[in-house]
């Protein structure tokens, strides 16, 4: 493989389109693996204890414990114990008045994660309280909190930028330990989210987690087309020396276009976000594993847009993910709406 790859690079310098040389890196630097073949992945007498068990087994166990080491999927395989190891990734948290998903969020992770830590700034809607009371409840998950404001425009100094948080946030997770970047605007599949954890091999392999976004509107549920399921900033990796840095947008989060620091100077403003440049990794890209709510943050306002798609349409536009990419259970839509209705909405 190793050889392969030298030969293709060889390759590249004869191709003088730079376009076309692109694609060809992100071919061979980039592999899916479909629903069948995560299950490969796994030990055969691993996965059967598995398929014997649902989420809400989980769910309704560890509702009940309050201090002690939580339940999940990784009770299954002794080498989940191993703190090297990928399935035992530290999750990478980071909260900033998140309320009404932040409880549901975090519950639906435990059966898949037994460890992470919750880095959390400026919250003023109890997100605070949440995240001291679950961190009390499961201590393998450690509370941060950021000592500076974080300022998406303008921000006065380099500690006030959301790179910086990050780093702070990530620097609690020890080196050559693995690390998984949760959301909390999201609810997750433990058990698959579980599962992708067998997929790295090497120290440079990368799970891209898949995620769908949706939005919830007088009872009908729209999918967001961006990305779909593959995305570029949430995946499961090892803690080697990683480091965020500044982005520049034009726009707000959702809808952003990069800007070169060399080029800030032609706008009045501009936002400061983070990226995570992952260099000389091999990206492996899953099944869908877990939901996305973004709107149900209070800053983004939601106003449905034309090239947003109705689940039903979907289904039939991109039938071809389903059952490959995509599991048909995760695309119920009383499942989606009843999920977002137990959100604290209030």
């Amino acid at each position: 493989m190793k050889f392969r790859k030298i030969f293709i690079n060889l390759l590249l310098i004869f191709i003088p389109i730079k376009s076309i040389r692109k694609k060809i890196r992100y071919n061979l630097n980039n592999k899916t693996i479909s629903l069948q073949k995560t299950d490969f992945k796994l030990p055969k007498n691993i996965l059967n204890k598995i398929k014997t068990y649902n989420n809400k087994y989980f769910y309704k166990i560890n509702k009940t414990i309050n201090g002690g080491g939580h339940n999940g999927y990784f009770d299954f395989d002794p080498n989940s114990k191993d703190t090297k190891s990928s399935l035992n990734p530290w999750a990478f948290i980071r909260v900033k008045n998140e309320a009404i998903t932040l409880r549901a969020s975090l519950e639906s992770i435990l059966p898949a994660i037994q460890r992470g830590v919750i880095g959390y700034n400026d919250c003023t809607d109890g997100s605070e309280e949440i995240i001291l009371e679950f961190c009390k409840q499961y201590p393998s998950f450690i509370p941060v909190k950021y000592p500076y404001e974080v300022q998406i425009e303008n921000p006065q100094s380099e500690e006030n930028k959301l790179y910086s948080y990050y780093n702070y946030v990530a620097s609690f997770i020890p080196q050559g330990e693995w690390l998984v970047k949760i959301d909390v605007d999201h609810i997750y599949d433990a058990k698959k989210l579980y599962k992708s954890f067998y997929i790295p091999k090497k120290d440079n392999d990368v799970v891209s987690i898949a995620r769908m976004n949706f939005a919830i509107c007088e009872n009908k549920v729209y999918i967001v087309p961006n990305y779909y399921i593959d995305v570029a900033d949430h995946w499961l990796v090892k803690n080697i020396q990683l480091q965020w840095e500044e982005v520049l947008i034009l726009g707000d989060s959702f809808e952003w276009k990069e800007i070169p620091q060399k080029e800030k100077c032609k706008y009045q403003s501009l936002s400061s976000y983070e990226i995570l440049r992952l260099k000389k990794h091999i990206i492996y890209h899953t099944e869908l594993t877990n939901w996305h709510f973004p709107f149900v943050k209070q800053h983004r306002k939601l106003k449905i847009r034309n090239d947003w798609i109705l689940l039903s349409d979907f289904k039939d536009q991109f039938s071809y993910l389903i059952n490959s990419r995509i599991d048909e259970k995760l695309l119920n839509k009383d499942r989606i709406i009843n999920t977002y209705n137990n959100f604290a909405l209030e």
